[in-house]
């Protein structure tokens, strides 16, 4: 079992967790890997997520997707429409260090939680926010969802090829990018307020976190006016040069990375990518570089090619499931693979581990995921004792 024993860098910082579904919940739970007290607040039934999630997919009676990002963590349940459980958790507020939410703009206001209300108790809280769309402004009040903002900004014509229809990423790309920002941002104030002894609101939001997700692109469009055509065949970044993709094998599927054609032509033995040796011919030519190279790479293993390119500091990678990845010899070596508690029941399941190494405060999993409202009497009956 994991030692709750405060560990890791932000061991000294304690957090007030109004968050749910993936972005708030992903953020709050860096912050716990990262060594901080996290108390999870949520409904009496449980925050959304615990009845649902991608798949349907359950272990040990909770979804898996909301396991997925709420490790470390402690559980109560509170209706926050009440008044004596709101001074509870105002008071509770006295002695954190960051409030974080991500309800829609207002709805804490409202409830006699937001950042005001904080403030008054405890001048030097961080109080974080994440929305859709942000917290002012004409889509301030809209759903906030990942494949709905990833449509509005735009990135739905960067995937696939050319006469495919919009396309998502396969994974929550929004939602991710936008809780690594909320982390940055909360680490940010924090700092701020030791080095001034000031708190502060900071806010991200889903919209803006993915148009900054296309800095590289955008910079093309708005200094060139290019449209960024996706490539027929191939299918790589939007605006790679060949042989940049992912080609078939006799047995499967390789990744290339950015290099010459020429001097890829001469590795393998075919001429012909003599021709594309500049960067303006060998974005022009990608297809049929593309469409060639797939015909050459078809003939052989991908573990035959790999090792003629690997001998040749090729960039070039094998193009793994899951059942691959689970056995690779890195993610062995780097324990990216952790197998967490659910609740006090001896119920576990495994998940992706923290990615960050530090010397001296690593990481570490101290607390399992919570069962809803498993740590309430533990904490409310404190802040009950400290308003007595």
């Amino acid at each position: 079992m994991p030692s709750t024993e405060p560990t890791g860098p932000l061991s000294h910082v304690r957090v007030l967790d109004f968050t749910q579904l993936l972005q708030g919940p992903l953020a709050t739970q860096i912050l716990g890997d990262l060594g901080a007290d996290v108390v999870k607040v949520e409904k009496p039934d449980g925050e959304w997520m615990r009845s649902w999630g991608i798949l349907a997919s359950t272990t040990g009676g909770e979804m898996d997707s909301f396991l997925a990002f709420n490790r470390n963590k402690r559980s109560v349940a509170a209706d926050l429409k009440d008044p004596a459980v709101r001074d509870r958790l105002l008071e509770l507020g006295r002695d954190v260090d960051v409030v974080v939410e991500n309800f829609r703009p207002g709805v804490m206001d409202r409830l006699g939680l937001g950042y005001d209300d904080f403030a008054a108790v405890n001048p030097g809280v961080v109080y974080a926010s994440s929305s859709g769309y942000g917290q002012t402004g004409p889509y301030r009040e809209r759903p906030g969802q990942d494949l709905l903002v990833q449509a509005l900004a735009g990135a739905l014509h960067l995937t696939g090829r050319r006469d495919d229809p919009p396309t998502p990423s396969g994974i929550g790309i929004s939602d991710e990018y936008t809780g690594l920002h909320l982390v940055v941002a909360i680490l940010a104030a924090l700092s701020h307020r030791q080095a001034t002894g000031v708190g502060q609101r900071v806010a991200v939001d889903l919209f803006s976190c993915t148009i900054a997700a296309q800095q590289q692109e955008l910079t093309v469009w708005l200094n060139h006016g290019d449209a960024m055509p996706r490539a027929a065949e191939n299918v790589g970044h939007v605006g790679a040069t060949a042989p940049f993709g992912t080609y078939p094998t006799l047995d499967g599927h390789l990744a290339l990375a950015m290099m010459p054609c020429p001097r890829l032509g001469a590795i393998l033995g075919v001429g012909w990518l003599d021709e594309f040796d500049t960067n303006d011919t060998m974005f022009a030519g990608r297809d049929v570089v593309h469409r060639r190279l797939s015909a050459h790479f078809a003939t052989d293993t991908t573990a035959a090619w790999l090792k003629l390119l690997d001998e040749h500091d090729v960039w070039c990678a094998p193009v793994q499931d899951y059942a691959a990845l689970e056995d690779d010899p890195q993610v062995r070596h780097a324990g990216l693979l952790w197998e967490v508690p659910i609740g006090a029941g001896g119920a576990t399941f495994r998940t992706v581990g923290s990615p960050f190494t530090f010397s001296r405060t690593a990481p570490s999993l101290r607390r399992g995921v919570p069962r809803a409202g498993q740590h309430t009497d533990e904490i409310l009956a404190a802040a009950d004792e400290e308003v007595r």
